[in-house]
């Protein structure tokens, strides 16, 4: 019989309550209605905090929270979510992750001025949504367009490292050789005192500035790609590059290899090809290749795992050379000389 009863009271439902009158809504009381953020490198790491008063639902529950944003006069209708939260009535992000996140959101435009609405919303189990009033924030915004990569291999100097371009307001790619095996980060200024990224582990970034550098096995040249909204990064090494296509000497085959040039960063080859089609690919393989943006040009920029292949006209010895080092242009290069 003790067992029965226990078992009819582990099937028994959670009451939840039931609200029955009037929900008093969060209430921002910070930042105020008409703040400004305006986001630089020597401020990037500067606390926005936000702050709410909590709802009077009548009833004793678990409340959630969620902190909206959209761009005024769009009426939070393609609203982006800042953060979910439970019980906490108060939220801290840095003025960077707070510029990155809304670029990214709302497609703000980077390095300028936009006025975004924010507004705190709550429920109890999934419903009795309520919104607090919106606040308007002018927010100027801040894309860096390159992180420095400074590292064990050359004495961990942010002023002196290498750096990848920006791709898009908050998403980074390039190529980087590493001198010796060991480990790096990326910072968002030529040294410490703003925004640096470390190992947050299984290809997460971390901004705790104390966190470890990000681990590599082999000195070399590495295909690094960071994401400082996400916190995600890769670092694929290159262990060569080379020509492939009906125009080079092992056709479709293989990959004919490439030199590199530690002191340029330039991956060059002289071969004897003929008239056909010729592409650049990574270790021998297709999952990192390029094709040209305008398939009848001997000198012009790639296109990532494109499906086109520079056309060589005339059979003859030729000189090929791979720029991926984007110090002179924006994109990676190429040049087919004909000796």
């Amino acid at each position: 019989m003790g067992l029965a009863i226990g078992i009819l009271s582990a099937c028994k439902k959670e009451q939840k309550p039931t609200v029955t009158g009037s929900i008093a809504a969060p209430v921002i009381s910070s930042p105020t209605d008409g703040s400004s953020v305006t986001v630089t490198l020597a401020d990037s790491a500067t606390v926005l905090n936000i702050n709410w008063s909590k709802p009077d639902y009548g009833v004793q529950a678990v409340v959630s929270y969620f902190i909206q944003a959209d761009t005024l006069g769009k009426n939070f209708k393609q609203y982006y979510t800042l953060a979910n939260l439970t019980s906490a009535n108060s939220y801290a992000i840095s003025y960077n992750n707070f510029s990155n996140q809304l670029m990214t959101g709302l497609k703000l435009a980077p390095n300028a001025l936009s006025t975004i609405e924010l507004r705190v919303g709550s429920a109890i189990y999934g419903k009795d949504t309520v919104y607090s009033k919106p606040v308007k924030i002018a927010l100027t915004t801040l894309a860096v367009n390159q992180l420095w990569l400074p590292g064990s291999y050359e004495g961990y100097i942010p002023a002196t490292a290498p750096t990848i371009p920006a791709v898009t307001p908050t998403t980074y790619e390039g190529y980087a050789y590493f001198s010796a095996a060991g480990n790096f980060k990326f910072t968002s200024a030529p040294d410490y005192n703003h925004t640096n990224y470390g190992d947050g582990g299984n290809g997460k970034l971390t901004t705790n500035g104390n966190a470890g550098g990000i681990g590599y096995a082999s000195a070399g040249v590495y295909l690094l790609n960071a994401d400082i909204t996400a916190l995600t990064y890769s670092a694929v090494f290159i262990n060569s590059f080379g020509i492939i296509g009906t125009a080079t000497p092992q056709q479709w085959n293989a990959s004919t290899p490439m030199t590199y040039n530690v002191g340029t960063g330039l991956w060059t080859v002289t071969a004897d090809l003929v008239a056909g089609a010729l592409k650049f690919r990574a270790n021998d393989d297709w999952t990192i290749n390029y094709g040209p943006k305008d398939t009848n040009a001997l000198t012009g920029t790639l296109i990532f795992n494109d499906p086109g292949a520079i056309t060589i006209n005339a059979a003859g010895n030729y000189t090929i050379t791979l720029d991926m080092t984007q110090s002179k242009q924006k994109g990676y290069a190429y040049t087919i000389v004909k000796n």
